[in-house]
C-alpha cells in the first residue's frame, strides 16, 4: 500500500503542475475583464449569502446579454440593408435637421427629405446658423448634420482655414449650449469638379475641410467623411453644368453616408 500511495502522490504532483500551466496559459491569453471579474465576485458572494440573488443575478445578466446580442445584429443588418439598397435610407431619418448651403438644399429640392428639416439655402455659411438657430429649437432635433464649406471658402471672411475651422468649433459650442441634447456632426465639404476649382477660392475647400477634421478630431466632434463618396461622384461627373452643385442621384450617396454616421455611435 505504501508504494501504491507512493506511486499516487508522484503522478499527482506533475498532473498539478500541469494544471496550473494550463490556467496560468489560458489567463494569459484571455485575461477576464474587469467587469467579469466584478460579476464573478458578485457571485461567489452572493452565493455564499443567498443563492437566490445569486440566481437572480444570472437571469438579469443574461437576459441584458440575449437583448444587447439582439439589438447589435439588427444593427448589422441594417447597416448591410443600406449598403446593398435594401432599404430607402430616407425612410430611416428621424428627429434631424440638415443645416447648409445651396448643394445640403437639394436634400428638399429632390423630395428625398421634408424641407421643414433642412434648413439650408443659396449663399448659407456657417454664420448662417444663428440665423435658424429659433427653427433649429423649435424641431429641438436629435440629430443636426453641419454641410457647409463652399460659400465659406469663396465669401473671403476668414484669412486662413484655421481660423475658419475655429469658427466652426465656436458655432458647435454655441449649438451645444442651445440643444444639449443633440448630437452635432460635421460634413466633410462635398468636392467640386476640376474646372470649378479652377476659381482659387473655391479651390480652397479642400483645405478648409481639412482643417475641420484636424479641429473635430482635437475635440471629440463627430467628423463625417465624405470623401469615399466624393471619388464617386468624380468618376460619374454628378455635377451640375456649373462644375459645383450636384445632381439627384449623388443625394442617395450622401444621405447614405449621413445616416450611417449616427449608426457608428
Amino acid at each position: 500500500m505504501k508504494r501504491i500511495s507512493f506511486a499516487i502522490c508522484t503522478l499527482a504532483i506533475p498532473l498539478c503542475i500541469v494544471t496550473a500551466m494550463a490556467i496560468a496559459g489560458i489567463s494569459r491569453r484571455s485575461a477576464p475583464s474587469p467587469e467579469i471579474l466584478t460579476g464573478l465576485e458578485y457571485l461567489d458572494a452572493a452565493e455564499k449569502s443567498d443563492p437566490a440573488v445569486a440566481e437572480e443575478f444570472r437571469r438579469t445578466r443574461t437576459k441584458e446579454y440575449r437583448e444587447s446580442e439582439k439589438r447589435r445584429l439588427e444593427k448589422e443588418k441594417l447597416i448591410d440593408d443600406i449598403h446593398h439598397d435594401r432599404v430607402d435610407v430616407f425612410t430611416l431619418f428621424k428627429d434631424y435637421a440638415i443645416l447648409g448651403d445651396s448643394r445640403a438644399y437639394g436634400f428638399g429640392y429632390f423630395k428625398f427629405l421634408s424641407f421643414s428639416r433642412v434648413l439650408a439655402g443659396g449663399g448659407d455659411t456657417i454664420r448662417t446658423v444663428k440665423d435658424r438657430m429659433n427653427r433649429l429649437k423649435n424641431l429641438d432635433p436629435s440629430y443636426i448634420y453641419l454641410c457647409y464649406g463652399l460659400n465659406d471658402a469663396g465669401i473671403g471672411f476668414w484669412k486662413t482655414p484655421e481660423a475658419y475651422a475655429d469658427e466652426v468649433l465656436e458655432v458647435i459650442k454655441e449649438l451645444h449650449e442651445a440643444l444639449p441634447n443633440a448630437k452635432i456632426y460635421y460634413n466633410s465639404i462635398i468636392w467640386i469638379s476640376d474646372g470649378a476649382a479652377t476659381y482659387a477660392p473655391w479651390a480652397q475647400i479642400y483645405d478648409y475641410s481639412s482643417a475641420c477634421r484636424k479641429m473635430c478630431e482635437e475635440n471629440g466632434i463627430p467628423y463625417i467623411d465624405n470623401d469615399e463618396i466624393c471619388k464617386v461622384l468624380k468618376k460619374n461627373k454628378w455635377w451640375s453644368s456649373d462644375g459645383v452643385h450636384v445632381v439627384e442621384p449623388f443625394y442617395k450617396l450622401w444621405g447614405k453616408n449621413l445616416y450611417l454616421a449616427t449608426l457608428e455611435d
